[in-house]
């Protein structure tokens, strides 16, 4: 917008030029004036006027420029692949804990009516797990691991053998294994119970089946069993009793031959060893998002250098596969890159676990429907100018489990995919924007006139409906290309004033050069060099149909000239 806008002002000092040339035919100051004839003061050219410059003439749309709701926006994307490598396996010795026999001391009795019944009371046994092994390296918290092929089966036995004489049977009840509290059993508890077992002569020996789920540790109890050793793993550690406890009783049939009685305990599984399948906590992985946004075919008034703004909306869409099953957050790194200039800001962002992850990073509450808001203010700082690029960086996905039923499976590789939108539309405050453009080969078109006067002024009128203000300044140059310094430019009225909403503003424009005392710069003008300022503190929105134009275009020597014939 502002750069056709600056060229109109291109258009109207090369118009001014060109009424010079124009003069050369209509107003011949070498020819057919004799000496009576005095032009004098307020001696005007007209050149005319410039066409209506619409927004839509000076922004080229495409696919990373385009409209939407009539209001001009940047939209460009990138993605990126990226994976969770395997976590290395783990397997856990000493699975199975030797559990201790017991004796129990037997009363003495002579003669009992057979078929009667002795407490013996409560008894108990007990072995330790003695287990220490590393974890994956990504392992930071450790908060359930389970078993490869599901439920490790383990086997409780219980044997008296032999029974003693004048017992006819022996009876456990409530008979409970007790686990460490990290234990979770297939019933979901960490203790299996039974109501009652009895052995006896014909049958003495007891054994059941034990199914052993996951290991479930607490964020409390990570002090307790997950240890860092000097070489920074992390090892899952722990020295714990496995309990047995039940009341005995005896049914008598005679005299009891021995004073105490040998219950034999053994708890096994086939294999000493189990290998994890997966696990759940928190996991510092490899996955690294690395990607870049090209910003393309963006027009000269907002990519030049000088050029600085505040956008009121940014938005940046975030489409991220998680494919684990574990929650997952990492800080997303964002960088705008032109040249040597660069600036950034870091966003973190949570993604939920086994899913798409439609996130929508905003510098304010921005609702679009499918996406789930972060807000970070800071975002409008990627814009303080328009970038070339905008590079998009992550550390380490960390993946957190909230539960110990969300887990990762171990030597697994996971891939994790990123598609990135940025939408900019073209709202901004703060705004200030320079342009640069020049006005060439005026040598000859003031040959005439330039050494007959030490004053020009360029007027015009110029009416607008934008919404910002727009200044000028200039230089100018011989044609060497050297700066002239012989003549003063006042542009202190050429000036347009920002226009209320919805309406036009009207301007009178004035551009004054005027020649130092002594000085022939005029003579030696070849170029005019301008710059054109746009500001405005409020927010202003580019629209396809804002306008800028320019009539009524003339110059003025306001001093006359005075002609020696």
């Amino acid at each position: 917008m502002f750069t056709n806008s600056t060229r109109i002002l291109s258009y109207a000092m090369l118009a001014a030029s060109l009424c010079f040339v124009s003069c050369d035919d209509a107003y011949d100051l070498s020819k057919d004036i004799n000496s009576d004839i005095q032009i004098g003061q307020q001696f005007r050219v007209p050149v005319g006027h410039t066409d209506t410059i619409y927004v839509n003439r000076i922004i080229e749309e495409s696919e990373t420029l385009t409209q939407n709701n009539g209001i001009y926006e940047v939209t460009s994307n990138g993605s990126t692949d990226t994976k969770i490598s395997p976590l290395d396996d783990v397997t856990v010795h000493n699975f199975t804990p030797a559990l201790s026999n017991i004796d129990i001391q037997l009363p003495q009795i002579d003669a009992v009516a057979s078929g009667s019944t002795i407490e013996i009371g409560a008894i108990s046994t007990s072995g330790f797990y003695n287990i220490d092994e590393i974890l994956p390296r990504e392992v930071e918290a450790l908060y359930s691991a389970d078993f490869k092929g599901g439920n490790v089966i383990t086997t409780l036995s219980m044997a008296v053998n032999p029974i003693p004489a004048g017992i006819d049977a022996i009876t456990f009840r409530n008979l409970t294994m007790t686990f460490p509290d990290f234990v979770t059993l297939d019933n979901g508890s960490n203790s299996f119970s039974i109501n009652e077992v009895t052995l006896n002569a014909t049958s003495n020996t007891f054994t059941c089946d034990i199914p052993v789920a996951s290991f479930d540790i607490t964020p409390e109890q990570q002090d307790q069993y997950i240890f860092t050793r000097t070489d920074g793993r992390k090892y899952l550690v722990f020295t714990e009793a496995v309990t047995i406890t039940a009341d005995a009783a005896i049914n008598i049939s005679g005299n009891i031959s021995q004073q105490e009685m040998e219950v034999e305990f053994e708890y096994y599984m086939t294999e000493e060893t189990v290998e994890l399948n997966s696990v759940a906590g928190i996991f510092n992985t490899d996955a690294n998002v690395s990607s870049e946004i090209a910003i393309n075919n963006i027009p000269d008034f907002l990519s030049t250098g000088n050029t600085s703004f505040t956008p009121e909306e940014v938005y940046l869409y975030l489409d991220l596969l998680n494919p684990a099953n574990i929650p997952g957050s990492f800080d997303i790194n964002l960088a705008s890159i032109k040249g040597n200039k660069n600036s950034g800001c870091s966003v973190n962002i949570n993604v939920q676990a086994d899913a798409m992850n439609n996130i929508l990073l905003s510098n304010f509450d921005a609702h679009v429907d499918g996406y789930t808001t972060t807000v970070e203010p800071s975002l409008v700082n990627l814009f303080q100018f328009v970038p070339e690029r905008i590079e998009i960086t992550s550390d380490d996905l960390t993946l957190a489990s909230t539960n110990s039923s969300q887990k990762i499976e171990l030597g697994v590789e996971y891939p994790v995919s990123a598609k990135y939108k940025a939408v900019v539309p073209f709202k901004f405050s703060n705004l200030n924007i320079e342009y640069r453009d020049s006005i060439d080969n005026l040598l000859e078109d003031l040959e005439d006139v330039a050494d007959k006067t030490n004053r020009i002024i360029v007027r015009a009128t110029g009416i607008t409906d934008i919404p910002a203000n727009l200044e000028a300044s200039v230089a100018l140059y011989d044609i060497a290309g050297n700066e002239l310094t012989g003549i003063d430019t006042d542009v202190s009225k050429f000036k347009f004033t920002a226009a209320p909403d919805g309406q036009e503003s009207t301007n009178e424009l004035e551009i004054t050069l005027t020649e130092h005392d002594g000085s022939n710069d005029l003579e030696r003008l070849e170029k005019i060099v301008y710059t054109v300022f746009a500001s405005s503190t409020d927010g202003i929105t580019l629209r396809p149909h804002q306008f800028l134009y320019i009539k009524d275009i003339f110059v003025e020597l306001p001093d006359g000239i005075t002609l020696t014939l």
